[in-house]
């Protein structure tokens, strides 16, 4: 039987096993959040991290040791990568110069068919007039300052993420597993059990999320792209990718990632031959909605819904939150982290309970 003595040492231990841990916790998130660019570093290393593990677990289980299961994908996926942008970047950067060389007169014509349109309806107004050219003008005008005043502090900032993900996901590929049985040996005996479970629960559900949503982005990517190469639209290559990089933002990001080629089509009746500007919007915005249909389908159902278990109500209002905190990288992430929130207090709430009975 343990002394009084003895169990309050015991006890002691526990609480400043488990203050410590909680402390190194808040501290590493103080750090993330208050650092520029940090959190997106960190966010970007975690996809890359959870990318590659199954690649890195799959080559040490083969005999190689930890460090050489690591460099080897990063390797031949720096390859690829290099590869890939050689072949894309010439076609992408020939596309966005035609499209910088005619965002005037596409500016210009569709300020022209705002104005027709304001003209037509403005006799139904029972007060006054819209001015809604004054005000897309306007707008516009606008954009284009913040733009310019934005776009050299994000080129710098996106330039020490690209830097600094690589560099962060590959420790944490190679070291991640000391560095969290370290963490792990701060949590009280009577949680241990549970934080790594926990753990392994979490590793599981956030690896399978992300890598579900890189595959739904590359399957709406590559269906927009078709059908635009079908219709021999222009910048189908950038607006392919520009439909899959938004389609990882949830519920706007699809609109948005439409947004682009149906206003192209909107004020160029001219592309892919068409006679009527109504039959090239609508043959553009069709490519669309079936790409999203196949999403809704086929994707989200079979890859992606089956992963997070998560109530509708609590995933709009998390993204609400995300948006609110970290903008469109709020968004992204905030799926993952209500999830993960929910595998923790589910854990934690069965473990008290059961503690207690």
């Amino acid at each position: 039987m343990i002394d009084p003595r003895s169990a309050y040492i015991i006890r002691r231990e526990r609480r400043w096993r488990l203050v410590s841990f909680c402390t190194i916790l808040v501290l590493s998130a103080v750090i993330i959040l208050a650092i520029e660019g940090m959190l997106a570093s960190c966010v970007l290393a975690f996809v890359i991290a959870y990318l590659f593990s199954p690649i890195v677990d799959f080559l040490e289980r083969r005999g190689l040791p930890r460090g050489t299961a690591t460099f080897l994908p990063f390797l031949i996926g720096g390859l690829v990568l290099g590869v890939g942008l050689t072949l894309l970047l010439p076609l992408v950067s020939d596309q966005l110069g035609v499209l910088a060389e005619r965002l005037p007169k596409y500016q210009a014509d569709l300020a022209g068919l705002i104005s027709s349109i304001e003209a037509k309806y403005n006799i139904y107004l029972k007060a006054g007039q819209l001015n809604l050219t004054e005000k897309f003008n306007a707008w516009i005008v606008d954009r284009t300052s913040s733009l310019s005043v934005a776009l050299p502090a994000f080129v710098s900032q996106s330039f020490t993420v690209l830097l600094l993900s690589p560099f962060f996901a590959f420790f944490m590929l190679q070291d991640g597993n000391s560095v969290a049985r370290s963490l792990l040996s701060f949590v009280p005996n009577h949680m241990f059990e549970i934080a790594l479970n926990l753990r392994h629960q979490i590793n599981d559900q956030l690896g399978g999320f992300i890598r579900a949503r890189f595959l739904e982005a590359a399957i709406v990517g590559a269906v927009v792209w078709i059908g635009l190469q079908a219709l021999d639209f222009p910048y189908a290559t950038v607006l392919a990718l520009f439909a899959g990089a938004t389609n990882l933002i949830p519920y706007v990001g699809p609109i948005t990632g439409a947004v682009p080629a149906v206003l192209i089509a909107m004020v160029s009746p001219e592309i892919a031959g068409q006679t009527t500007p109504a039959l090239t919007l609508l043959l553009v915005t069709g490519i669309y909605f079936v790409a999203q249909l196949i999403d809704i389908i086929f994707v989200i159902p079979l890859v992606v819904a089956k992963i997070v278990d998560l109530h509708p109500v609590t995933v709009v209002v998390m993204i609400v939150a995300g948006a609110e905190v970290a903008g469109i990288l709020g968004m992204m992430i905030s799926v993952p982290v209500a999830s993960a929130a929910k595998l923790t207090f589910n854990a934690l709430y069965s473990h008290l309970t059961n503690f207690r009975d």
